[in-house]
């Protein structure tokens, strides 16, 4: 009885964001972008290539460190902005019907602070593993990550009138570039 529960609970949550068995084949909500996504992230795992060897242990343990503090930081900033999202968090580029444009906390200085999370997290182990495997996978996730957002901003104009005036206000995520 518990784990139908949860496999109820589950369905519940795939469904109110959107999911559907149309959906994951015909890429209705954005589904294969957050498939692309999940698949880039879980191959940062891989070990680095090629081994760092190549730099003194010094050296070596110098990027480890900074590499760990950056990734640190990108933790920090998708989780402020996870909670801050609070109900409105949707994996998918299609919002909600009960959600509300937020533009406060994290969002106040950049529209995808989540996606600048993930963004600073891939940078702290493509340092701390000085590996062009994983300055690679950085690459893919910043491109699947930017067109999941241009995707997610067409439904998010369609959807609030008012994010055409918070896009020309706020930058993406980075300030100044």
């Amino acid at each position: 009885p518990y784990k139908n529960q949860i496999i109820k609970d589950i369905k519940k949550i795939l469904l109110k964001w959107g999911f559907s068995k149309n959906g994951i084949f015909s890429n209705s909500k954005g589904e294969w972008y957050l498939f692309s996504q999940i698949f880039i992230i879980f191959l940062h795992i891989l070990p680095p290539y090629p081994k760092p060897g190549y730099v003194s242990s010094s050296v070596h343990i110098f990027f480890m460190i900074i590499g760990i503090i950056i990734s640190i930081q990108g933790a920090i900033i998708a989780f402020k902005a996870f909670i801050d999202l609070g109900k409105n968090l949707t994996p998918l580029t299609y919002p909600m019907k009960s959600s509300v444009l937020i533009t406060t906390n994290s969002y106040q200085n950049e529209r995808h602070p989540i996606y600048k999370g993930l963004l600073v997290i891939s940078l702290g182990i493509c340092l701390s593993s000085l590996s062009l495997v994983h300055l690679f996978l950085l690459l893919s996730l910043a491109y699947i990550l930017k067109a999941k957002a241009l995707k997610e901003e067409e439904k998010l104009k369609k959807f609030f009138p008012e994010y055409e005036n918070y896009i020309k206000a706020v930058p993406a995520i980075i300030n100044n570039i």
